[in-house]
């Protein structure tokens, strides 16, 4: 349970026996919504992160800035229909975003609880993210952006992950020494199993797969991190084999994997992880059709909780919805979002093998994506 301190404001002029019963009103009504507890915070404390605002009455806008202004923040304004609670809201909102701090309103009417717990949630979620740490095997071959900084360093800046450097050596030494290792066969079996069918993989690439697994995953444990972004063409050459399955078998069990030793995606990974709790589909855009709304993706790695049924290359199966997302930008600062429906699988041998085309609820998001793109590789989540 994350704990939110609330700080009621008022004005002075005010009956203050009306104000406090409207008060603990409001924190019981706060206490029902699920996953935070609500505590009262007399206001003249060394609160940090975020607070709430409960704004009482009309008037409450000054005692609301004094509060906020010498505080880092961010602030949720809780205003209520009556007293002129609401327009004293937007007098502080209007003041604590002119002084650089971050705040937003929210009124208690309609499904307010469920708009605050969306806010809280997402809150909760940068803070997780920011304590992250995303381990690296092999860096991009090519920069997906003309960044100002290098991409360490502005994610860390942006989003708050710290990169940790894992060496390729690392990981082939782990994949000689677990080449024997009698977890394989297991994995091999629920491989194969679990699948509605095998179509290019014979045995021994399916074997080499959960070695690359398994030594990911003693390296993931090992280096204490919360999501990997691994070079898949760098194992290629050596160990003849990619981490398609590990990177999949990785994020089902929560641990955000992207491949390409894409560090940027995999901060996108770790945001979706945390607001949503579902794992993403990293993925390319192979076409767009515009008049039809319709985005055609591909790409390996995918977590079998996004799909229904899957082959030893393909795991989507409609009609479910589906979440485009992406992070860019300079600052890394830019999102693009749409919301879609799963069409079709495909199996065009052109593309990757694993591939989906979706439709867009809103036909613009199709125009944006080639419009404005902010990269190539796109989060699919379920």
């Amino acid at each position: 349970m994350t704990e939110i301190s609330v700080i009621p404001v008022s004005s002075s002029i005010r009956e203050p026996e009306k104000l406090w019963a409207r008060a603990d009103r409001f924190l019981d009504e706060l206490n029902t919504i699920e996953g935070f507890v609500f505590r009262p915070a007399p206001g003249d404390g060394e609160e940090e992160g975020l607070g709430i605002l409960l704004v009482l009455s009309g008037e409450s806008e000054i005692p609301a800035v004094e509060y906020g202004k010498n505080r880092p923040g961010p602030f949720i304004l809780l205003a209520h229909p009556q007293d002129d609670s609401f327009p004293a809201a937007l007098e502080a909102l209007a003041y604590l975003r002119g002084i650089g701090k971050k705040a937003v309103v929210v009124q208690a009417f309609g499904d307010w609880k469920k708009d605050l717990r969306q806010l809280l949630t997402v809150y909760t979620a940068g803070n997780e993210v920011r304590q992250s740490r995303i381990g690296r095997i092999g860096e991009e071959k090519f920069p997906r952006y003309p960044l100002p900084t290098p991409v360490e360093e502005l994610v860390k800046k942006t989003w708050g992950p710290e990169i940790v450097e894992i060496p390729f050596s690392a990981l082939a030494g782990r994949f000689g020494k677990l080449r024997d290792d009698p977890r394989l066969a297991g994995l091999v079996k629920e491989m194969a199993a679990s699948s509605r069918g095998m179509v290019e993989p014979g045995a021994d690439e399916l074997k080499k797969a959960a070695v690359l697994y398994l030594a990911l995953r003693e390296l993931v444990d090992e280096y204490e991190v919360d999501a990997v972004a691994v070079n898949g063409f760098n194992l290629l050459p050596v160990l003849k084999s990619t981490a398609c399955f590990a990177l999949a078998k990785l994020n089902a069990e929560g641990v955000m994997a992207a491949c390409g030793g894409d560090i940027i995606t995999a901060t996108a990974m770790l945001i979706a992880k945390e607001v949503t709790g579902r794992p993403a589909f990293m993925s390319t855009p192979c076409m767009v059709d515009v008049e039809k709304a319709l985005v055609t993706l591909a790409c390996c790695p995918v977590p079998r909780t996004t799909g229904s049924v899957y082959k030893l290359r393909s795991p989507f199966g409609p009609p479910d919805e589906y979440t485009l997302f992406r992070i860019g930008g300079k600052d890394l600062q830019e999102i693009y979002t749409a919301l879609t429906a799963c069409q079709r699988n495909g199996e065009n041998g052109n593309y990757c093998h694993t591939q989906v085309t979706l439709k867009f609820h809103d036909p613009k998001k199709a125009e944006e994506l080639l419009s404005r793109p902010l990269g190539n590789q796109h989060l699919v989540i379920r």
